[in-house]
């Protein structure tokens, strides 16, 4: 399959976008909930990249949001945490997330889905929430 082809199979960058912040707002609420309190706010804007994989087409990737509580999660609460973070991700489509860090007082992880979007959770000063989608056309330019 040609890569213009697998690009219009995928959702626009709008859906797919607002799919994935649907997801962060979950984790966030659920997080702060269950192991927390975690006030969150935002420590990045969004913006947008274009696709090296897929020059020759208009399509884009974009960072959302990231998101930072000045808490830690405590070291009691971090296999929680995860619990929650791998449940949530995976009704998004994502695959188990790999443990990047997993030391007292300092835990990451990261996982991927199928459009090569990556999340990374992590907590030690503070805790972080990050989302890069994949590859994907605006919505214009998918007719």
């Amino acid at each position: 399959m040609d890569p213009r082809s697998a690009l219009r199979q995928r959702p626009s960058i709008e859906q797919i976008t607002a799919h994935y912040e649907q997801m962060q707002k979950r984790l966030l609420e659920l997080l702060d909930r269950l192991v927390g309190p975690l006030e969150w706010a935002v420590s990045a804007p969004a913006s947008r990249a274009s696709c090296a994989e897929f020059t020759d087409s208009d399509a884009e990737s974009r960072v959302l949001e990231s998101w930072r509580a000045a808490e830690p999660v405590a070291d009691v609460d971090w296999p929680s945490a995860v619990s929650i973070v791998r449940s949530i991700t995976a009704e998004y489509g994502f695959v188990e997330p790999e443990i990047i860090i997993n030391r007292t007082g300092d835990h990451e992880i990261t996982g991927n889905d199928s459009y090569g979007a990556v999340y990374t959770f992590g907590t030690s000063r503070s805790t972080i929430l990050t989302l890069t989608t994949g590859c994907h056309l605006p919505g214009a330019a998918k007719g």
